[in-house]
């Protein structure tokens, strides 16, 4: 069977208001904005991506985004989709962009090819993967949003920091751990809120409780110190935005905590994002992928390249319901894993 050539090229803009802020060090969100990229070849086979820009998280910004997709809209037309692939080349500067599209048109193969995008991914991907629930911020109902969440069966629970005064925070976390069963782990993540004393000061405080991990302790990057911030915790430190800058070190082996977070919209696709974290892994570094608060397409991506990367600790998917609109069903997360089917392609259908 020939590769049918691409025959449309469009995009569709989206604005899906969240159910409740998104709050982080850097501020809140109250609705995320993007673009699903559909392709279409000249057989009828289609495929989809989508690009959901966040500055804060590492891509481009909006208006970078809207350029790239047009500029690549016209060049994509009348070629085959290995052609296209091979075409994008990094597009470092817009990986937000570069991610719907890749994530387009490798849709559009798997599917063609009956396949789930994982399959084509990776050579032993995971049917089913961990996922950790995200409790949003130590405010004072953060008890009640831990309790509700071990009730649903999670392990793992995500707790953002250094967005309320220090002692709220450390109140509203004794109150959730008090009742929490044995077995159920705090990953906190402060997006770089603190400086190296309050960061040594926290970990001190945390050194008695079930914290799985601690994503961005620091405001700015120092490798020297978060070499002395990993040796004094007991459990592994995490970088996420702040990674972005420090990738290009001489070696994985030099990275200076035990984990790295990974987002396939800020690191530029799929296939990028993965070439990453097998490098690290390689190196015994922890690798963790998460979304950047997408739409279903971008869940989905973000679900297909955990799976294709292996065993690994609990990944960020449980960000749907943080959305107040979608744009489809996104992968479903219960009792603290995510399953994946065998439909083709992402395994979507848009609403």
């Amino acid at each position: 069977m020939t590769d049918a050539r691409l025959q449309s090229v469009r995009t569709q803009a989206y604005t899906l208001p969240l159910a409740v802020p998104w709050r982080t060090a850097r501020g809140a969100l109250t609705r995320r904005d993007g673009w699903i990229v559909h392709v279409q070849d000249a057989d009828g086979n289609a495929g989809l991506g989508e690009c959901a820009p966040l500055p804060a998280a590492g891509t481009e910004t909006a208006a970078q985004a809207r350029t790239t997709l047009e500029a690549w809209r016209h060049r994509l037309s009348g070629v085959t989709p290995v052609e296209a692939l091979d075409a994008l080349g990094p597009m470092t500067g817009t990986p937000a962009a570069r991610c719907a599209i890749e994530c387009a048109l490798l849709d559009l193969i798997t599917r063609r090819a009956g396949l789930p995008l994982r399959c084509r991914l990776g050579d032993n991907p995971q049917p089913s993967i961990p996922v950790n629930a995200y409790v949003g911020s130590a405010d004072p109902a953060l008890a009640a949003r831990c309790a509700a969440a071990v009730a649903a069966g999670f392990k793992v629970l995500k707790i953002k920091l250094g967005v309320h005064a220090p002692d709220a925070e450390r109140h509203a976390l004794q109150r959730a751990v008090r009742p929490m069963p044995p077995g159920v782990s705090l990953r906190l993540d402060a997006n770089g809120a603190w400086d190296l004393r309050a960061a040594r000061g926290w970990l001190t405080w945390l050194a008695d409780m079930p914290i799985e991990s601690l994503e961005e302790p620091l405001s700015s990057i120092d490798l020297g110190s978060l070499q002395d911030l990993q040796r004094q915790a007991p459990f592994p430190l995490a970088m996420d935005e702040s990674a972005l800058a420090m990738l290009e070190l001489p070696g994985a082996d030099a990275w200076p905590v035990r984990r790295l977070v990974l987002k396939p919209m800020v690191h530029g696709g799929a296939l990028a994002t993965l070439a990453v974290a097998r490098r690290f892994l390689a190196a015994g570094v922890e690798v963790v992928f998460t979304t950047a608060l997408e739409a279903a397409p971008g869940r989905w991506l973000c679900a297909h390249v955990a799976a294709a990367a292996g065993p690994s600790p609990a990944h960020g998917l449980d960000t749907g319901r943080w959305l107040a609109e979608d744009l489809g069903e996104g992968p479903v997360v219960a009792e603290g894993a995510c399953r994946l089917g065998n439909r083709e392609g992402l395994g979507i259908v848009l609403a």
